[in-house]
């Protein structure tokens, strides 16, 4: 009877350690473990990610500026040169938590963490289907559209207004002589090219122009007059430049309570300030506020309800000793994202977004089983979970 007892006891130990692949120690807890042949995991913290976008007319590269209005008929608004809100937009930004940090001894099995040190799966040699969304054109914005290269030389037409180097106030290769004309003389030769620019592009549409071109040849041509044009114009009104400028803030909400914090000042004539001491007075804040959605009830009953019911810190009844030892080695843990509402007010623009954030919801303990496991990438919620044998 005993060694049948001796027996069973036996398989119940080879059962039992060939079920347990991982063991999973919190390092707050632990400090002292050797980090040797292990993997580190931490739990995923939310930053929230305010950008927001300005745009400003620059007026120094603009030497025919002055008579903008008088040759080009450009009304005054057209050259302004504040700085004005364009665009705000917010969302979550996911980082390691440094007091849930996580050291897993794998006896086998597959363990997978991104850079950030945060859990992609369990048992999952290759989550393919985990991986973020990449931009695969790494075309800049206007350069998508390559220009077809003609067969010949448009700088041997003479009918194409086309010279060599033409910018405004510096010489060309077709004539090198000392430009004595005043400032506004060049600006009504620049307003007459222009003119003569437009006139030829009309032609070129309407299929008028002297000639016969194919239609690479054609859309060569056109580019070129659109990029003189662009030159003169830009000569007269300047150019129009983006910034977008990102600030970062963590979200620290207690129960029933909103959290608002100013990003930062902001003012059409000077821009973004962060001096609240030296505002002008047309300076207004940009204020960030995230509200609580309280949906920590349903969270926990998902817990609950997935966990049979034990608690991230229970002990199962242990005391002294014992319950320490138990609370030292845990399963895999992870974060349910609780849902708040953002939103970013100025007082001529503001947004509103709904954004997963996971320190503000429930731990969730993994069960100590052999486990296969995929975690969201973007979000590091729990997308699959499935029982081997």
């Amino acid at each position: 009877m005993k060694t049948r007892i001796y027996i069973v006891l036996l398989l119940c130990l080879v059962f039992l350690t060939g079920c347990s692949q991982y063991k999973v120690y919190s390092v707050k807890e632990n400090p002292s473990l050797p980090v040797a042949g292990g993997i580190l995991y931490a739990l995923p913290k939310t930053q929230l990610c305010v950008e927001v976008t300005v745009q400003r007319r620059d007026l120094t590269v603009a030497p025919f500026n002055k008579y903008a209005v008088d040759f080009l008929g450009v009304s005054q608004s057209e050259n302004d040169t504040s700085f004005r809100i364009v665009n705000v937009d917010v969302r979550g930004v996911n980082i390691a938590d440094p007091d849930n940090y996580y050291y897993v001894q794998v006896n086998k099995g597959a363990i997978n963490v991104d850079e950030r040190h945060l859990l992609l799966s369990i048992g999952v040699d290759n989550p393919a289907d985990n991986l973020k969304e990449t931009v695969t054109s790494t075309a800049k914005e206007g350069e998508r559209q390559l220009t077809p290269e003609a067969s010949y030389n448009l700088y041997d037409r003479v009918d194409t207004f086309y010279t060599r180097y033409d910018q405004p106030d510096k010489p060309t290769m077709l004539s090198i002589r000392k430009d004595v004309r005043s400032v506004e003389q060049r600006a009504a030769s620049a307003a007459e090219r222009l003119e003569e620019i437009q006139g030829k592009q009309q032609e070129l549409v309407g299929g008028e122009y002297e000639g016969s071109y194919g239609a690479e040849a054609v859309q060569y041509l056109f580019a070129q007059l659109q990029r003189q044009e662009a030159a003169i114009v830009k000569s007269f009104c300047g150019e129009v430049k983006t910034e977008t400028v990102r600030f970062y803030v963590e979200p620290q909400l207690r129960r029933n309570e909103d959290q608002c914090d100013t990003l930062i000042w902001f003012s059409a004539e000077e821009g973004f300030i962060g001096d609240e001491d030296h505002l002008p007075k047309d300076a207004f804040p940009i204020i960030c506020c995230i509200h609580n959605n309280n949906d920590m009830r349903m969270a926990n009953r998902f817990v609950k309800y997935h966990t049979s019911g034990l608690t991230p810190n229970s002990s199962s009844g242990r005391t002294g000793t014992a319950a320490a030892k138990f609370r030292s080695r845990k399963g895999f843990r992870y974060r349910i994202p609780a849902t708040t509402s953002v939103e970013v007010t100025t007082p001529v623009f503001s947004v509103s977004r709904q954004v997963p954030v996971s320190q503000l919801g429930p731990v969730v303990e993994l069960p100590r089983r052999r486990i296969k496991a995929v975690f969201d990438a973007n979000t590091l919620d729990l997308r699959q979970l499935e029982r081997t044998r």
